[in-house]
């Protein structure tokens, strides 16, 4: 227990170290960068697939704000998966691009959910790089998730992360390369959506109270097949200090203001980002400090795979072969690989 709790804090520490705010308080009025003005001037403008940091006037709370078009629908594939895992994957895709993309070095953050006997799914991985990379992977059982959804339809409960995971375990991980060292988290699986994992994630850190609200659905536009949406937002409480004061009046105030926050208003292809934020903290005040591009794009590839292949014995590479070909197949973005064994025999 004592490793787990000293890996915890070591990737809250490198957070909290790569995600810095400035400290507007001493700057003045035009000093302070990107403010949100009414956006229904129709001055600024927003597209989907991007990460954004922002911060309020004057208050002790930070936050960053996802918003996902085709990036997310490209990511789970055209029915690839039942819808309740579908949505619960984009939900871990989301998580990875809210803290992935707060990442100052080169590497990514891994959002896993190992779940248990109870439940019809059994993993949930997801990555986004320091690029806004992001990929994702479920695994399910098709006969547990029917007798689930007979269950709670009979008894009118939703199906939340706690009943489709059936409890386990949540895992944050931070992978800055081959070269050094991991840092991963883990907590329990907690609450009926992987948000409120997330909090509970943060929490259990004890060092940064954390609201986090994400939704992710399919939207049918106009003369278009239906394709998956997903937005988040969480915001965070900066620690006092000689210079904020007691900061638990504004947390208070920001925390009621995020708590009337909708599923509707997350995956509104209408609503942009400024538009929302506006929406929820003009009395406060909310500056943009910083957007980031997210984009569906898997690491594998074919050079990957074939010198991987290269390390296995002649026999392995016999016995996986069928009709002198190898098949292999990425099971996160599902690109089927094919190689001739001769081209993979030593010479």
């Amino acid at each position: 227990m004592g490793k787990l709790r000293a890996e915890l804090v070591s990737v809250t520490f490198l957070l909290q170290a790569c995600w810095q705010v400035p400290k507007w308080g001493h700057m003045t009025q035009d000093q302070i960068p990107n403010p949100i003005s009414d956006p229904t001037s129709g001055q600024i403008a927003s597209f989907d697939n991007h990460v954004a940091s922002f911060q309020l006037d004057n208050s002790p709370v930070r936050g960053r704000a996802v918003h996902l078009g085709d990036a997310l629908n490209e990511a789970l594939g055209a029915g690839r998966y039942p819808v309740e895992v579908a949505r619960m994957l984009g939900e871990a895709m989301m998580i990875a691009a809210l803290v992935g993309r707060a990442l100052k070095f080169k590497g990514r953050l891994v959002v896993q959910c190992y779940g248990t006997n109870e439940g019809a799914i059994s993993l949930l991985a997801a990555d986004c790089t320091t690029d806004g990379n992001i990929r994702g992977y479920a695994r399910w059982d098709d006969e547990q998730l029917k007798s689930i959804r007979l269950d709670h339809k009979n008894h009118n409960k939703s199906l939340g992360a706690k009943t489709l995971l059936g409890g386990g375990t949540f895992a944050m991980t931070i992978d800055q390369g081959p070269d050094m060292d991991q840092y991963q988290g883990l907590s329990a699986i907690e609450g009926g959506s992987l948000a409120e994992c997330a909090e509970h994630y943060f929490r259990q850190s004890e060092q940064i109270p954390s609201r986090v609200k994400l939704a992710c659905g399919q939207v049918q536009l106009p003369g278009r097949a239906p394709s998956w949406r997903g937005g988040g937002i969480m915001i965070q409480r900066i620690a006092a200090d000689e210079n904020r004061g007691e900061t638990g009046d504004d947390w208070e105030t920001a925390k009621a203001l995020f708590a009337t926050l909708s599923d509707d208003e997350l995956i509104d292809p209408d609503l942009t980002q400024e538009k929302l934020l506006y929406r929820l903290f003009h009395e406060s005040g909310v500056r943009i400090v910083d957007q980031a591009d997210i984009r569906a794009q898997c690491s594998c590839s074919e050079e990957k795979l074939y010198n991987t292949l290269k390390t296995f014995e002649v026999d392995a590479l016999n016995d996986m072969a069928e009709n002198g070909k190898i098949t292999a197949n990425c099971e996160f973005c599902a690109t089927d690989y094919v190689f001739n064994l001769e081209q993979l025999m030593p010479r």
